[in-house]
């Protein structure tokens, strides 16, 4: 995922852990052609040691890729699951899976799981920082569930090149992915100007004391949404900086 920066004025900043910048240039990084790329995590996975024994029929639970990570790790032997996201979902497949529903967030798929009164126990394997209790809104409906924190989030700090690139008044796309990203974010950077695409409304309402050049929430919480998104706002950009081009 590396482009030539020569001759292009619009960066975009991406933060995502692992490979998650790289996935997030599939498919359109010839689209993104006309911008300079900076890769630059904001978070690093650390995976956390096997929990104690899960039962064998128990029904496991994916709101990310990193938890079907943790869970492979554990080399489990159940092969049932709820996931959100198209990619965890896709994923999940590849490494055979049964994938019981899937849910664009974890909202929609407490809900799925409810109406499919399940009887199994489920075992959310999740990070340790996360939005909201997806065991407890469970649990509440009379449906069995415990969660392992599979791996932690750790902080990393902006590279100081890319530091000085991003505040040098540059126009920057920033795509963010969580809200505990967009806190990251918040905390590292002068955020002033920067066009941020959203992955929710939980990620407008923390940069909402921010003046920003430009605000998108993308139309769903998934990859493709968060592409489509940055895209335009590329577009709009190129649109008015034509010269360089």
């Amino acid at each position: 995922m590396t482009n030539n920066p020569d001759q292009k004025n619009v960066l975009l900043l991406l933060t995502r852990p692992l490979d998650g910048n790289e996935r997030f240039c599939s498919n359109i990084e010839h689209l993104l052609n006309r911008c300079e790329i900076l890769d630059n995590p904001i978070q690093k996975i650390e995976f956390l040691p096997a929990p104690s024994k899960i039962k064998n029929n128990a029904v496991l639970i994916f709101t990310s890729i990193n938890g079907l990570r943790a869970a492979e790790r554990y080399k489990l032997t159940n092969k049932k699951c709820f996931v959100v996201g198209e990619n965890t979902k896709k994923i999940a497949k590849s490494l055979r899976y049964e994938v019981l529903g899937f849910a664009r967030d974890q909202e929609q798929l407490v809900k799925l799981i409810k109406s499919n009164k399940t009887s199994e126990c489920l075992v959310h394997i999740r990070g340790r920082h996360t939005v909201g209790n997806l065991c407890s809104s469970l649990n509440g409906g009379a449906v069995s569930c415990i969660e392992i924190v599979g791996y932690n989030q750790e902080p990393l700090e902006i590279k100081k090149q890319i530091f000085k690139k991003v505040q040098s008044n540059r126009p920057v796309i920033l795509p963010i992915f969580s809200a505990r990203t967009a806190k990251l974010l918040k905390n590292n950077l002068d955020l002033t100007g920067f066009n941020v695409v959203a992955i929710s409304e939980a990620v407008e309402k923390i940069l909402a004391d921010i003046e920003l050049g430009d605000l998108l929430i993308s139309e769903q919480p998934d990859l493709q949404s968060m592409q489509e998104a940055t895209l335009a706002i590329l577009r709009r950009l190129i649109k008015f900086d034509s010269s360089t081009y």
